[in-house]
């Protein structure tokens, strides 16, 4: 059990989308839907009214409210009370921008910030919730790929650019970077065009010996599916049984640096190959993920068919399907609320 406290006297119920997923297991009210947590480990959390008996102050509203808001003097005083009383000050945030916080030593969960970051207490990713994809796709089985001399690679997502648009892309990037850096633009941008990057890493693998790649390369984002954003939508059936169909599924990040990709191929007990980007993972300094699945660097593009196609050679037909149960495990155990949580308050006891 640990005992959180958030400033209820900022608590505004119509903001209740935007409270941090913690405090808001805590204060969900029966019945409620809007924003709800599908969790059991809401009961290893106590809400405690008195701040000077709380083990941690967590923010009440994640980040992106009082960037997005205009409420930064808000979140200021909340960072100056629990250091006033030296509690451990947790910050959420959400969305395809890093948060930039303007204060240091804190513990940030961030789902695109730059593991590089410095001046935190300690920075983690938060995973991408999602739902169980074995019981919506699978019926709750997991479907095992038998190993192959020649590994299967798949992308199904935003990477197809024409000339034309990859040039119209980096000038309003290089027009966002300048507004940035002027202090006009709010949000931190990407240090490059992230379509054209995605093809360039795909390229990688193409044609290339050793390997087949089954790559369905799209003009827009979720194949300009925007209203319609259910699980049986043709387009997302669709990118699940491109990574269903592939022993490895590339994973890289997008708008923001994190991919939601990475989440959902665990979850279906597929192996990713992770694309570094001096990217955030869930407790990246208590889990060793480079064991676990190819783990490329950007310096180590241009060999990227090569460390696949050698760590597909050391694994035998057992290692194989041990790896596909060990990424499916990793989803439950670490990406899950359940699971995050779990991890979350083992390191708070050790940092508190």
């Amino acid at each position: 059990m640990i005992k959180i406290y958030s400033d209820q006297n900022h608590y505004i119920p119509d903001n209740r989308f935007f409270l941090n997923n913690i405090t808001k297991m805590l204060w969900d009210k029966k019945g409620s839907k809007r924003g709800r947590i599908k969790s059991k480990s809401v009961k290893w959390f106590n809400f405690e009214y008195d701040l000077s008996k709380a083990d941690i102050y967590l923010l009440t509203y994640k980040w992106n409210y009082y960037f997005n808001y205009n409420k930064i003097p808000q979140a200021e005083y909340e960072v100056l009370k629990a250091k006033q009383l030296g509690k451990p000050l947790v910050v959420f945030c959400d969305g395809d921008y890093p948060a930039n916080l303007p204060f240091e030593d804190v513990i940030l969960f961030e789902s695109a910030g730059y593991r590089s970051t410095p001046g935190l207490r300690y920075h983690s990713a938060q995973p991408s919730y999602i739902p169980d994809y074995l019981d919506v796709y699978c019926n709750s089985h997991l479907q095992f790929r038998q190993k192959r001399v020649e590994p299967v690679i798949g992308f199904c997502g935003l990477a197809s650019t024409s000339p034309l648009q990859s040039l119209y892309r980096r000038l309003k990037l290089k027009n966002q970077q300048r507004q940035y850096q002027k202090g006009r633009l709010k949000c931190e941008p990407p240090p490059f065009e992230t379509s054209s990057f995605r093809r360039k890493v795909l390229h990688q693998f193409n044609n290339r010996p050793g390997n087949q790649t089954k790559f369905i390369l799209r003009k827009r984002y979720r194949a300009g599916v925007i209203e319609d954003k259910s699980l049986q939508h043709p387009a997302k059936v669709e990118f699940v049984n491109n990574n269903l169909n592939s022993d490895y599924t590339v994973c890289m990040r997008g708008g923001g640096n994190f991919s939601v990709r990475f989440y959902e191929t665990i979850c279906l007990g597929r192996i990713p190959i992770f694309i570094d980007t001096d990217c955030l993972l869930p407790f990246q300094d208590e889990i060793d993920y480079k064991s676990i699945f190819p783990w490329i660097n950007m310096k180590d593009l241009p060999h990227a068919a090569e460390i696949l196609r050698n760590f597909h050679a050391r694994l035998s037909e057992d290692d194989f399907l041990d790896l596909q149960k060990a990424c499916r495990r990793l989803w439950i155990e670490h990406m899950t609320p359940d699971g995050f949580h779990r991890d979350f308050i083992s390191v708070i006891n050790s940092i508190k």
